[in-house]
């Protein structure tokens, strides 16, 4: 009985284990001032809105009452999970990330590009009259 081979083996073993679970993990940030959002103006910055949020998006911001902080805290989400997505070495648009309320009213990230089907994005969100937040957390399964 060699104990050092035994003690490789196992070793060896559990290292491929870890590895076959392994995740990468990124996380990010951002806070807008919702009055930037107030001043924009919906047919003369029409090109901005259509850059940045999809229809749906726009359809729910619009209808609220007041849809500047709706506006802000989705932008605020977008560079959010833009940050997420440029902490696994990769690029996306804002209008590849579509976040939208689910039936309970939580935040979701939908990214429209298969590309980054293997990541998960958690979304939370917070707006007040002034300010609106968000913080993504974004957890890549794959090989490595």
């Amino acid at each position: 009985m060699d104990l050092k081979s035994d003690k490789e083996k196992v070793k060896k073993y559990y290292d491929q284990e870890a590895k076959d679970y392994m995740r990468e993990i990124s996380i990010g940030v951002d806070i807008e001032d919702v009055e930037r959002f107030a001043k924009l103006d919906f047919k003369k910055d029409k090109f901005f809105f259509d850059r940045v949020y999809t229809q749906r998006e726009m359809k729910y911001c619009l209808s609220k009452s007041n849809p500047y902080p709706h506006l802000a805290v989705r932008f605020a989400g977008k560079e959010a999970v833009i940050k997420v997505i440029s902490g696994f070495g990769e690029k996306i648009s804002p209008n590849e990330i579509e976040i939208l309320n689910d039936a309970n009213g939580t935040p979701a990230v939908n990214m429209n590009n298969k590309k980054f089907s293997n990541i998960e994005v958690i979304i939370s969100l917070s707006h007040c009259k002034a300010k609106a937040i968000a913080f993504a957390l974004g957890v890549k399964n794959g090989d490595y």
